[in-house]
Order: C-alpha cells, then structure tokens, then sequence
C-alpha cells in the first residue's frame, strides 16, 4: 500500500504578516484557526529579540490569536540554543533590550552590559544602540569573545515608521574587527534548520510565508523550503523572486491558496 502524502506545514512570520502597527491583520485569527481545522502545523518564526516568548504569544492573545508559546520560535531562542551547544554556559556581553537577556539567562548563560570578560558579544535589537557598546565589544573580540547577531535586517517596521534593525550594528562592528560575525536569525540557514528541529517538520513540505523578500522567502529558498510572499510589511512593494511560491495580498488570502492549492482529499 503505497504511503499517504506528507502535509504541508507552515512557517509563519510575525511582525507585517500577523500585525502590523500593533493592529492585527484582518481576518489573521482566522486563518490560525483554519490551519488547525486542516491540521496543517504551523511555527511563528520571528526575528525579534525584543520580547520573549512568552511576551510574543501574550501580545498575539491581545491581537486575538490563539497560540501557544511553544508555536513561536524567536531568534533570541535560536542564539540561546547555539550559545548553549557552543559554550554549554556562555558569559554574554549584550548589546540589546531587556528581554534578550532574560532569553538567554532562561537557557543557562550570564549575561552583563559593562566591560568583563565575555566568551561572547549577542548583539540583538535595541531602540538607540550607541559606539559606547560597539568600543567596549572590539575590545571583548581582541580577547577572544565571538560575535552572534541575531539578524543583520536592515529595517522594521514600527507603524507608520520605519526604524534601522541590527544591520548597520552589525555593519559598524564588523568595520572594527578583523574576525567574521556569527549571523543566527534568516535569512541563515541555520536558522531554518533550528526552527525545523524545533517544530519536527519535514524540510521538503514545509513552506515559509513571509514579507520580506531577503529574509523570508530568499533564506527559505536557499534552506530548501517553499515559499509565499505576503505583500504587507516589508512586502509591499518589492519584487517577487522567479523562484519563489507565490504571493499573497495579505495573510487573510491563505485558506483560499490553501483550497485552490492544497484540496481535501
């Protein structure tokens, strides 16, 4: 008897796909709770480093959203789970909010944000980086500390405002140092890798939906992935890829795709 076909499952991102603006997208809960009522799997993978889990998941509660934190995968988890395979417990000097630290104290490491000793640099998103932080980090390099990003995005956006990300932090430490920069959230392959060990999903029906071109859909295609574009967010006005599944005018448009695309048997 031959073997049913796996189902499809779905990374997901967050910020301009599920919401935007702290508003929700319209129909988003929904389209949730379609993919349970299909038993199609689903991850939220995300790379924020600015809340936690378990301040993701009660924030999606408040927009209406029924998840669970153990459907949300952050790059701050991921950068916690390499420390945590690289160094076991990890002295982190810290370049980022609150709630990075909390991630990686969670999972074993000291963190700290003046000068010592540090086994590693974790730049992550912080409002109003400054060179202080940058001065103190080459230093920690000349003696040894690696660098972990958590993205190097360039942009978020926050509303109406567009803010700088973690690229032109990443891009300012790299001009000061002479050793390469661990990069941990997508577009990286490790990333995808993470979040499907994490979720036990099977990389060849797994399809990432998303709204960035270079984070989203470029780094699933480069992981093996399937992918759609959702023109919300960061998507709106950039160029699809030949390569790439498909688009989406917004999250609301994926239990149609679903029906035309992926029809019960």
């Amino acid at each position: 008897m031959p073997n049913e076909p796996s189902s499809p499952s779905f990374f997901i991102d967050i910020d301009g796909v599920l919401y935007g603006g702290g508003v929700p997208t319209e129909k988003g809960p929904q389209v949730l709770e379609y993919l349970r009522e299909r038993n199609f799997k689903f991850l939220l993978v995300t790379n924020t480093s600015r809340m936690t889990r378990t301040q993701i998941a009660r924030k999606l509660l408040n927009l209406g959203y029924q998840v669970q934190e153990e459907e949300i995968f952050p790059t701050s988890t991921a950068a916690a789970k390499y420390l945590r395979k690289r160094f076991k417990k990890a002295d982190c000097f810290v370049i980022g909010d609150n709630s990075l630290r909390d991630v990686l104290e969670e999972h074993g490491h000291r963190t700290f944000v003046e000068e010592e000793p540090a086994d590693a640099i974790v730049i992550g998103q912080s409002k109003w980086a400054d060179f202080r932080q940058i001065d103190i980090a080459r230093r920690l390099v000349v003696n040894g500390a690696e660098v972990v990003a958590l993205h190097r995005d360039l942009t978020w956006p926050d509303g109406d405002v567009t803010r700088i990300a973690l690229g032109p932090i990443v891009a300012a430490m790299e001009s000061v140092i002479d050793g390469p920069v661990t990069v941990i959230g997508k577009p990286e392959k490790k990333f995808f890798t993470a979040a499907l060990q994490h979720a036990k999903f099977q990389r060849e029906h797994t399809i990432m939906i998303g709204d960035s071109v270079q984070s989203d859909i470029r780094g699933a295609i480069d992981s093996g992935l399937k992918s759609l574009l959702v023109r919300t967010g960061n998507g709106t006005n950039e160029c699809i890829p030949t390569d790439c599944g498909g688009e989406l005018a917004t999250i609301a448009d994926l239990p149609d795709w679903c029906e035309k695309n992926l029809p019960k048997p």
